[in-house]
């Protein structure tokens, strides 16, 4: 790394990282271990971006991982499932994503620090053509962080456990945060440099290229000069109230649970420069079942359980509440743009499902905590028409929705939605409540009602990119020396979400196509 040359520039590199989730980590480890300079900045004061919050899985089929595991696959299968879900828009993405996926897993495999394995976790569309219901999703191994204290000590912690997160058994590291520490400890054997509380305010570019940019560091400006080329895998803009009503309107960035840095900076800065952008409306949506501070939590497993339907402000049920997220997420903003209230949905259950699982953070058996009530978050009632008052909703129609569903659940079938239908339904059922895992009448008074708004774990529109994960201007024309990864970077998965891991994985493939083209390999 050169430092205050004659150049005019504070700092040289020759390929600048923008980021510091696992996407901007690979392309870090990529660069550096190819012997290019290598520099990382990250606005806020902690590494791992969303990365850190995450169960760390990658979506990425036919992977060396995937084929250890035995997992049946095969590329028309892949090929037929994307062609239903996704679809054929941005094809040559999706086609460099597909190819990029195993040959990144085994390069990075490569690397004694990294070390995948595949783990159970249905397709998002089991019902569509070439599902897996057992999933194509792979995770880093956990990792023992023992001696290595120093190199982790400023990754960012994991989501409390009553907001959907993990207590981390520490030195052992689990999840997003297993992949991470993994990637930091790689990198720390390379000469790359990685600098916090350091912001990309713009880029530089000469005749055609951009060749450095402008940071803020410490309140003073450093102009960092690039050789090679910039890599923006900053995430997305979800934190920012301006962007978020520009494009996303009425939805807020009140809701999201994407990492704080996550401002769309980087964005902006490649928009100033040229970069065309698509998908901008787009997020990976979640339901987001609301905390007594008004932030949303991310839970799987009380959706999918007996006992609990969500309703909108019609008092009317709107979807298989087991969907996997974005699915359920989506039908909330959906349905919302119908004229029908979706903002907020409630979460209905009955003392039966409280007691056998659980509800608002507190274990099967425990009485919920006061702060839940006192908020408004979480309401109750003797009866349904007295929580159908308090919650906005006409009382009438709550009844029909839970006599009509109660009806359904006896019989073990969910003529409307088809809950329990499916392999990812049963994966979060109850397998000892028959004759559905997942449908149970809601008839054991008092009644609860969780205020549910439309959460995100990221916008998932940015950049339009080509398959070298170049940045490319409204033209059609590559803009020389600039790529994108990850949510700054449009996705290739359009209006879809294939399964779980398919963020960090897109990420991580593009960001490592980038890297490569940087290499010259």
């Amino acid at each position: 790394m050169t430092e205050q040359g004659e150049s005019g520039w504070d700092r040289e590199c020759d390929v600048l990282i923008v980021g510091s989730g696992a996407g901007a980590l690979v392309g870090a480890l990529l660069a550096a271990t190819a012997g290019l300079r290598t520099l990382v900045i990250e606005k806020t004061d902690e590494f791992g971006g969303t990365t850190a919050y995450s169960g760390g899985g990658l979506w990425i089929p036919l992977s060396a991982p995937n084929v250890r595991a035995s997992v049946a696959d095969s590329p028309d299968l892949v090929e037929g499932y994307l062609d239903a879900t996704v679809g054929l828009e941005r094809r040559h993405l999706r086609d460099a994503y597909l190819a990029g996926g195993p040959r990144l897993i085994d390069e990075l495999e490569r690397n004694p620090w990294i070390e995948f394995e595949w783990r159970p976790f249905p397709d998002y569309y089991c019902e569509a053509p070439g599902a897996h219901t057992v999933g194509r999703s792979i995770y880093a191994l956990n990792f023992d962080a023992t001696g290595h204290e120093k190199v982790i000590e400023h990754l960012r912690q994991p989501l409390p456990p009553d907001k959907g997160g993990w207590k981390e058994p520490f030195p052992t590291m689990i999840g997003g945060r297993a992949f991470l520490g993994r990637l930091l400890v790689a990198l720390s054997e390379t000469d790359a440099v990685l600098l916090r509380n350091t912001s990309l305010e713009s880029l530089i570019i000469e005749n055609g290229r951009v060749v450095g940019s402008v940071a803020e560091s410490g309140g003073a400006e450093v102009r960092i000069g690039v050789g090679r080329g910039v890599l923006l895998a900053a995430g997305g803009f979800e934190r920012d109230p301006v962007l978020r009503n520009r494009y996303q309107a009425p939805l807020s960035n009140d809701w999201t649970l994407g990492a704080p840095g996550n401002t769309g900076s980087a964005l902006r800065a490649a928009i100033d420069v040229g970069a065309d952008t698509e998908l901008l409306e787009e997020c990976w949506w979640a339901p987001g079942l609301m905390m007594p501070d008004g932030t949303p939590s991310f839970r799987l497993f009380e959706r999918g359980k007996p006992g609990g339907i969500m309703v909108n402000g019609a008092g009317e049920r709107f979807a298989n509440e087991t969907w996997p997220y974005d699915r359920l997420g989506r039908a909330m903003v959906e349905g919302h743009a119908s004229g029908v209230s979706h903002i907020p949905c409630w979460f209905v259950v009955d003392q039966a499902h409280v007691d056998r699982y659980g509800f608002a953070a507190s274990r099967a058996g425990k009485p919920l905590r006061p702060e839940w009530f006192e908020s408004g978050v979480i309401v109750t009632a003797p009866t349904l028409a007295e929580l159908a008052e308090s919650i906005g909703v006409a009382p009438g129609r709550l009844a029909e929705t839970v006599e009509e569903f109660n009806g359904d659940a006896r019989l073990g079938r969910d003529e409307r939605f088809h809950r329990g239908e499916l392999a990812f339904d049963r994966f979060f059922g109850d397998a000892e409540h028959s004759p559905n895992p997942n449908l149970g009448p809601l008839d054991t008074p008092p009644y609860y009602a969780w205020k549910v708004m439309p959460a995100d774990l990221g916008t998932k529109g940015g950049i339009r990119c080509d398959g070298h994960g170049r940045a490319v201007a409204a033209d059609g024309s590559v803009i020389a020396g600039l790529y994108a990864a990850g949510n700054t970077m449009a996705s290739w998965t359009n209006h879809c979400y294939p399964g779980p891991g398919s963020p960090i994985g897109s990420c991580i493939v593009f960001a490592a196509l980038a890297a490569h083209d940087m290499i010259g390999s």
